[in-house]
């Protein structure tokens, strides 16, 4: 049997335990509250009664952080590729039992590497079976040469070598985009809708024409996509561009004019849009009284502003379901998004 000052004593121990434990959550759960990672959408800042978060800052630039995103990622995937090199010729050389720099001089005088080189034959040796010196294997050579050797040794090493990469990319965010009542082809209950910010004095919009031709060919009725203007200030006619577009989609050619008008870019200078809208067969006055007015000078003006809110700084810019892709991409990227959407 216990004795008393011995119950007392757990008592005591046991009482000291329960406040600390009190004190501790009374202490920690201000803190976890305010932990970022632990809460995306915590208070930043207050102006008199609002409450501004940190997930409302970050949808107004969730098009340049995902843009920052993409940046680092890329940043990290060359430095990836960097350790991989280095790594595969450490473990080359240490195999052979050799330096680094012997393995790549070994290297020059393989027939198998200059034909991944694409040289004409191996690097000759000043002497012909004489051992070469430290010397001689930090005498410089052409630069480009080496690197040439340096990376077909590589490439043979990749390919004998177990690599596996799990670096993940960054997901694009969703955001609410806009088709406005703006020009469209494809059909309006389309799976994908892809919105597209673009300028027809921009050279790279130019480059994407025929990739949006083959995307509504690749997927017929299951793509809509959506032109909206973005006249950069670097193009003096690109506003007046986008008005002549219009006009002529109030005849029901848009996208004729649209055509004729990437047709004839040319870099520094204008287009005659009234020869553009003769040669499509648009009623010449009254494409001239919507052009002369001005009439769409506000609905270009406001699709500019819209994509300056979500963040486009540049051209083309397309909006995918609301997920960005930025540049004159190669159809896989477009393919890739869209094949992922339609499984969704």
């Amino acid at each position: 049997m216990k004795s008393i000052p011995t119950i007392r004593s757990l008592t005591a121990l046991g009482l000291v335990v329960l406040f600390a434990m009190i004190l501790g959550i009374r202490w920690q759960l201000p803190w976890r509250e305010q932990n970022p990672a632990e809460s995306g959408n915590r208070v930043v800042a207050s102006v008199g009664t609002r409450s501004i978060t940190l997930r409302e800052i970050e949808q107004t630039v969730a098009l340049p952080l995902y843009q920052a995103d993409q940046q680092r990622s890329q940043l990290l995937h060359q430095a990836l590729q960097r350790l991989i090199d280095e790594e595969l010729l450490k473990t080359e050389a240490s195999r052979k039992g050799v330096a680094v720099a012997q393995l790549l001089a070994d290297a020059s005088q393989s027939e198998a590497i200059a034909r991944l080189a694409n040289l004409p034959a191996p690097v000759k040796q000043l002497s012909p079976g004489k051992a070469r010196s430290s010397v001689d294997l930090e005498t410089p050579r052409d630069p480009q040469e080496q690197a040439r050797l340096r990376q077909a040794l590589l490439v043979a090493l990749r390919r004998q070598a177990n690599i596996h990469i799990n670096l993940p990319a960054p997901e694009p965010p969703i955001l609410s985009v806009s088709a406005d009542d703006d020009p469209s082809v494809g059909p309006a209950n389309a799976p994908v809708t892809i919105v597209e910010f673009s300028d027809f004095q921009c050279p790279y919009c130019r480059l994407s024409v025929p990739m949006i031709k083959e995307i509504l060919a690749k997927y017929p009725g299951k793509v809509k996509v959506v032109y909206r203007d973005y006249p950069g200030p670097n193009h003096p006619h690109a506003q007046q561009a986008a008005e002549a577009a219009q006009c002529a989609g109030d005849q029901g050619k848009f996208w004729e004019y649209h055509d004729s008008l990437f047709d004839r870019q040319a870099p520094g200078t204008g287009w005659n849009f009234t020869e553009l809208a003769k040669e499509i067969g648009l009623n010449q006055e009254a494409f001239a009284t919507c052009l002369d007015t001005g009439r769409y000078r506000e609905e270009v003006a406001k699709d500019l502003q819209e994509g300056i809110k979500l963040g486009v700084a540049s051209t083309p810019t397309f909006f995918i379901n609301g997920r960005p892709l930025v540049g004159a991409q190669p159809f896989a990227e477009f393919q890739a998004m869209i094949d992922r959407l339609l499984k969704l």
